[in-house]
């Protein structure tokens, strides 16, 4: 069995169900809209940072030289833009494998540059619940004040007072604790594969 949708998919293979998606933080979104903070604009900052420097650097060289001198930075800003995109700021994914040969569920958390794996036992996952999480501003007046100067100097950042809330999924452990796989934006409305994991669950005990 196989579900692809927008922010995971899901795949059973034999006695081993593997989950991925990209979504799987809740908390509060940046105040910079999504089109103007995205990764493709931090690795185009990344580049200009490194490529300044490097068009000082070289100011020395001869007039001969200097379209040499431009090739040489634009070629410079073009691959580290290139990798920054693949390698820095890539998109990441958590990915939960439930292993009924193992006996245990292996999530890996992805990190900047490595990521955390933790094994936990089928045993020890009571169940697979959706939650409901959210971020309600605090000092309503401090951002209504930030809001209203923001404003008048031509840049406003809107959301700065927005309530959000994450659907998640979580995994219910016995001892109390729960690891999330899932946090999604409650307009998004995503269909959970709660009922295919907790059947998978039932049928590993």
């Amino acid at each position: 069995m196989e579900l692809n949708k927008d922010n995971y998919q899901l795949r059973t293979d034999g006695n081993r169900l593997v989950f991925t998606t990209p979504s799987f933080r809740a908390e509060k979104s940046s105040v910079l809209p999504s089109g103007v903070y995205s990764k493709e604009f931090a690795s185009m900052l990344l580049a200009s940072a490194v490529c300044i420097p490097a068009y000082m650097a070289t100011g020395f060289i001869g007039a001969d030289l200097v379209i040499l001198r431009y090739v040489f930075v634009v070629l410079l800003f073009v691959v580290i833009f290139l990798g920054a995109r693949r390698f820095i700021f890539r998109e990441r994914y958590l990915k939960l494998v439930l292993d009924r040969n193992e006996k245990q569920a292996i999530i890996t958390f992805p990190g900047f540059f490595r990521g955390k794996t933790e094994k936990i036992p089928l045993s020890r996952i009571k169940s697979v619940e959706m939650g409901l999480r959210r971020f309600v501003p605090e000092n309503i007046d401090g951002i209504k004040f930030v809001q209203r100067i923001s404003s008048q100097h031509g840049s406003a950042l809107p959301g700065l007072d927005d309530v959000e809330e994450f659907i998640t999924l979580s995994l219910k452990l016995t001892d109390g604790t729960e690891r999330i796989i899932y946090a999604g934006k409650t307009e998004e409305e995503p269909e959970m594969p709660v009922k295919e994991m907790s059947a998978f669950l039932e049928r590993s005990h």
